[in-house]
Order: C-alpha cells, then structure tokens, then sequence
C-alpha cells in the first residue's frame, strides 16, 4: 500500500487491489514539485478528457514503487525539482523494465534546446515548455491527449 495525492489534493492509500479495478481509466502520474504547476496540469488533462485518474507526486524519490503500483500509461515529469531532478527520474524509469510502455513526457520551464536534447536521449516521448496562461494549458493538455492517451489501454 502506498499513499498519494490524487487529483482532488486529498491523500489516498492506494491497494494493489484498487489498481487492478476495471474502475479506473487513463492514469496520469504527475511529477512536479510546484504544486501550482502540478493544479494547472491536472485541470487542463481533466478539461481534455474527464475519464483520467491522476496521481501526483511533487518528488522524485518514490517514482519506481509509485509507478508500479499505479501503472500510469503517462508520466508528465518536471526537470529541475530538489532533491532528484526530472533526468535522474527519467533514467530511472528507463533502466526499469518492469515499467513496460509507459510514455514519458518532459513538462518544464526551460526552453533550453539542451534539455530538449537530453530528454529525447534519455528516452522521453515528448517535451513541453510549460505554458503561461490557462488556454495555453489546455491546448497542450488536448496535444498530449490526442497522441499519448487516444491509443493508451
């Protein structure tokens, strides 16, 4: 048992059993240390399909042991977030395989070309700037949707 942040900004305890419920869409685990940033991601995904369940971690410590209980079929991951940072977390998730096709996606503020470049390296199925304003949000969250979750299953 594990407990996270679901998209509702309560604590749930999450069973292996919860996990193995027809209940449960789309899963989306969301990892950023902002929690602005993380709100602001969660909204713009639910506005482009209501049918997600999210799972938030504001770290990257327990990424591996949140990913295998949730099974997520997308992670949007932050770059820079104390402790261990976005790349290090992607590395992780790659060196595991028990993790399976779960589709990486890079969410951070930089638009340095380099971490462009290094997360497609790394593995990560896309980058995105984070955007500024709320419809700028949700366009990308529409994107993110029609590519990465439209096949997810």
């Amino acid at each position: 048992m594990i407990k996270l942040q679901c998209h509702s900004h309560r604590i749930y305890e999450v069973t292996d059993e919860m996990m193995d419920s027809e209940i449960l869409m789309s899963q989306i685990l969301v990892i950023d240390d902002s929690e602005f940033d993380r709100r602001m991601i969660t909204r713009a995904m639910k506005h482009a399909d209501k049918n997600l369940t999210f799972f938030e971690l504001a770290r990257g410590e327990n990424v591996i042991d949140t990913m295998r209980l949730v099974k997520p079929d997308v992670v949007l991951l932050d770059i820079r977030m104390p402790g261990i940072g976005g790349f290090e977390v992607l590395d992780r998730i790659k060196d595991d395989s028990s993790l399976g096709d779960c589709k990486i996606i890079m969410i951070s503020g930089s638009c340095a070309e380099t971490d462009k470049v290094q997360s497609k390296a790394g593995g990560a199925a896309a980058y995105y700037t984070k955007p500024n304003t709320k419809f700028a949000y949700e366009t990308m969250a529409q994107e993110i949707h029609g590519l990465y979750l439209s096949t997810a299953a």
